[in-house]
C-alpha cells in the first residue's frame, strides 16, 4: 500500500502528458495596417523531452471552415525538445476599414496510442485603416 502511495504523483504525471501536446503564445493579439496585408508572429512552443513535428492551420474565428486569406510561415515545422520558434502569419486581401479576425491552430498529431488530440489556438485580428 506504501508504494502505491508513493507512486501516486507519478502515475498522474504519466496520466497527464499527453494533454500537453504544443505551446502557442500569444493567444489573441490585434494589429492594424495600412496596406493589404497585416503580418503577425506567434511562437510554438514544444512542451516534449524529444524533437516534435507541429502544423499550423488558419481557420475562421468563429467555425472550423479554413481561412483562406491566411497564410502561415512555415506551416509544419519540427521544434526540438523543449524549444519554440517564431513563425510568421500574414492577413491578406484586407480592404480599407475592414476588421478581419480569424484563429490560427498549433497541434501535434496524435501518436497511435494516444485518444486525445489536443491543439491550441490564437484569436488573430488585423484591421485596416480607412484612408487611402
Amino acid at each position: 500500500m506504501l508504494a502505491v502511495k508513493r507512486l501516486a504523483p507519478l502515475l498522474g504525471l504519466i496520466v497527464a502528458a499527453p494533454a500537453v501536446a504544443v505551446g502557442l503564445g500569444p493567444l489573441a493579439k490585434e494589429g492594424i495596417t495600412d496596406s493589404d496585408r497585416k503580418g503577425f508572429y506567434l511562437t510554438v512552443i514544444n512542451p516534449y523531452a524529444t524533437a516534435e513535428t507541429f502544423t499550423l492551420t488558419p481557420l475562421d474565428a468563429d467555425a472550423e471552415a479554413p481561412a483562406p486569406r491566411v497564410t502561415t510561415i512555415p506551416a509544419r515545422m519540427v521544434i526540438g525538445g523543449g524549444r519554440n520558434r517564431k513563425v510568421l502569419v500574414i492577413a491578406s486581401s484586407l480592404v480599407r476599414g475592414e476588421r478581419y479576425t480569424f484563429r490560427v491552430c498549433a497541434e501535434r498529431p496524435p501518436l497511435p496510442t494516444e485518444t486525445i488530440h489536443a491543439r491550441v489556438c490564437s484569436k488573430l485580428t488585423a484591421r485596416r485603416v480607412d484612408r487611402p
